[in-house]
């Protein structure tokens, strides 16, 4: 089979579009014929060598967690999928599987979901990682009706899907992007754009009750500075002291950390589609299979807008 994958730690010039043995499904599994996979900041950052020992098991192979795709076969002992259904979800590639960068991948049926009538493979693909772990993250907030939720990064994967996650559950949205994505943020419902080239959404004089970091970059001790007094910081990037204090948020009570983690229940997933169903929607640029390296550069050099999609015939 055709993919786009790494043969070793280190920079882009690691990965590589070749041909790679096919995969077979073992217990409690479905091989799927993958239409579309998207890219994660986690891809990256596998293959510059986060959880080495962990992630680095059977080079060479794809990267990638999300897919959409159509059952191709099931392994023993598989109930609820037969060849022909079509199907997305997510693969554990930061747990050493490989991942969805590939004509086809073998997943846990457990983690397969079947497509909703009227999705594309293209909108599947593009949704399991950013939009479950907005939800996951923004649920940690509690009730946000009439809040102010700060979305930084708000037109990137996880961050167009935390600001509108955040606009439906009843908050009052301000956008952090750059100039030229105010007009998309604004058109996802932000009630307030900010420039981050201009504006320095820590610094005394504005308070937020959500700082939600779709970048991960700020840092709670500088967030803190512009929360209010029992505001939430919530972080896609764990570090030492985040997990620290999230873990004694509820001890130390005023302002706190939330973790933004990716949950994957079926009920993650179901709350999900009604939001999907509701009309949240998702922002994606496609690139096929064979220009996956221009899809990295291009992720990379933090310029896409939205979730970048690879699409296979």
């Amino acid at each position: 089979m055709k993919a786009f994958y790494m043969t070793r730690f280190g920079g882009p010039e690691v990965m590589q579009y070749g041909d790679l043995p096919e995969p077979t499904p073992g217990k409690g599994e479905v091989l799927v014929d993958v239409k579309a996979s998207s890219i994660n900041p986690v891809d990256w950052k596998l293959r510059g060598g986060m959880m080495k020992l962990i992630a680095g098991r059977g080079l060479p192979k794809p990267l990638g967690s999300d897919f959409a795709g159509v059952v191709r076969a099931v392994g023993p002992g598989v109930t609820g999928f037969a060849a022909g259904d079509r199907g997305y979800g997510a693969v554990l590639t930061m747990l050493g599987k490989p991942g969805t960068h590939a004509e086809r991948v073998v997943a846990r049926a457990k983690d397969t979901r079947r497509l909703p009538e009227g999705w594309t493979f293209e909108q599947g693909a593009a949704l399991p990682v950013a939009a479950l772990t907005a939800t996951a993250g923004l649920r940690k907030c509690g009730d946000l009706s009439g809040k102010t939720v700060l979305v930084n990064g708000a037109t990137g994967g996880v961050g167009h899907m935390a600001l509108q996650i955040a606009k439906v559950r009843g908050a009052r949205v301000v956008a952090v992007c750059s100039a030229r994505n105010a007009e998309l943020a604004r058109s996802l419902g932000a009630d307030e754009v900010l420039d981050y080239n201009e504006v320095d959404v820590t610094a005394p004089g504005r308070t937020w009750d959500v700082f939600f970091d779709a970048f991960g970059q700020t840092g709670f001790s500088r967030a803190a500075r512009a929360l209010a007094a029992s505001g939430v910081y919530v972080t896609t990037l764990p570090r030492p002291d985040t997990v620290l204090r999230s873990a004694l948020g509820g001890v130390l009570g005023g302002k706190r950390v939330a973790l933004a983690n990716m949950r994957s229940k079926p009920e993650d997933y179901a709350e999900l589609e009604r939001l999907i169903e509701g009309g949240v929607k998702v922002v994606l640029e496609t690139f096929p299979l064979e220009r996956a390296a221009e899809a990295f550069a291009a992720c990379e050099g933090g310029k896409v807008r939205g979730k970048v999609v690879l699409t296979a015939p």
